[in-house]
C-alpha cells in the first residue's frame, strides 16, 4: 500500500505594506465618521438662523419706563385661544416657552430700547403694549415668525396719551433656531419699527 502524503500549508503572513495600507484606510474612515458626526451635531444645535443684529436697531435718545408684564396683554391668552406661555404655529398645536409670552416680550422690549440708547429709568412716561398676534409658520423651512403689537406711551402724572400705534413684523429663521432666540429677535425687529417712527421718537424728549 502506498503511503499517503498530507501537506499542511501554513497561512501566509500579511504583507507589511498591505497591513499599513489597511491601518491608514481604517484611520481615515474613523476620522471621517467623527468629523461627519460633529458637523451634523453642530448643524442641529448651533445653527445661527437669521439673527437680528444690533447695528440694525435705530440709535435713539430720549427716556421712558417700560410697564411691567401685566401691562403687556397677550390677546390670544386673554380670549382663551392659547395658554399664556404658548405661541401658535403651523407644524404642531403650539410652541411652548418656559416663561409666559407677556413676560418674555416685555423683557425683550426693554432690552431692545436699552440697546438703542433709550433711558428706560424715567418714570415721567410709561410704555405699555398689547400683543395682538404672535404666530409661527414652520410647516416648511424656513420658519416665519409674525408679531403684531399695539404700543401706547402715556404721560404718568396726567395720564395723557402721548403716542399710540400698531407695528407688525415678519421674520425669517432657520428651522433649528432656538425659540427664545427667535422670539427676542422678532420683538427686537418690532421695536425697531417703533423706533423708526418719527412721531414716537419725538415724544421721548
Amino acid at each position: 500500500m502506498g503511503t499517503a502524503c498530507l501537506w499542511r500549508v501554513a497561512p501566509r503572513a500579511p504583507s507589511p505594506n498591505r497591513r499599513a495600507t489597511d491601518d491608514v484606510t481604517l484611520s481615515l474612515f474613523t476620522r471621517c465618521g467623527v468629523f461627519g458626526s460633529a458637523m451634523l451635531l453642530s448643524a442641529c444645535c448651533f445653527f445661527p438662523g437669521y439673527r437680528h443684529k444690533t447695528d440694525t436697531i435705530p440709535p435713539t435718545t430720549g427716556s421712558l419706563t417700560v410697564a411691567p408684564a401685566s401691562s403687556f396683554a397677550y390677546v390670544p391668552a386673554e380670549i382663551g385661544q392659547l395658554s399664556p406661555n404658548r405661541i401658535q404655529n403651523t407644524a404642531s398645536s403650539s410652541i411652548t416657552l418656559k416663561k409666559n409670552i407677556d413676560v418674555s416680550v416685555r423683557d425683550a422690549v426693554a432690552k431692545t430700547l436699552t440697546r438703542a440708547g433709550v433711558n428706560t429709568a424715567d418714570s415721567a412716561r410709561i410704555l405699555t403694549a398689547r400683543i395682538e398676534a404672535f404666530s409661527v409658520e414652520d410647516a416648511r423651512a424656513p420658519a416665519w415668525w409674525t408679531l403684531k403689537m399695539h404700543y401706547v406711551l402715556t404721560e404718568t402724572d396726567s395720564k395723557r396719551e402721548l403716542y399710540a400705534s400698531t407695528k407688525t413684523v415678519r421674520r425669517q429663521f432657520h428651522t433649528f433656531t432656538n425659540n427664545t432666540i427667535a422670539l427676542e429677535d422678532t420683538v427686537a425687529a418690532n421695536v425697531s419699527a417703533l423706533l423708526g417712527d418719527p412721531d414716537f421718537v419725538r415724544v421721548l424728549h
